[in-house]
């Protein structure tokens, strides 16, 4: 429990460090970060993630910027995801 308890701190620290895009607030956003970071630490280079938070961003991108239909845009970030080869 005091591993989980410290994972989280460090999480929610590094979240206001770094600029990571899953998530819609404070809570789901770490949590989103705790279940990625395995796989997006392989892929970090410098403060950008190319793995699973790639795949927010574009999400959040084909929503908000190009209008795309919801049910596109999630079709389309599951593609992404099922995509990452450490994932």
């Amino acid at each position: 429990m005091q591993a989980y308890l410290t994972l989280l701190l460090l999480a929610v620290q590094s979240l206001t460090a770094q600029a990571w895009k899953c998530g819609i607030g404070p809570v789901s956003s770490t949590i989103s970060y705790i279940i990625a970071l395995p796989s997006d630490v392989m892929g970090k280079v410098a403060p950008v993630y190319l793995g699973i938070d790639r795949c927010c961003i574009e999400h959040d991108a084909l929503v908000d910027g190009l209008h795309l239909e919801r049910k596109e845009a999630d079709r389309i970030f599951c593609e992404c995801l099922a995509s990452k080869d450490s994932w």
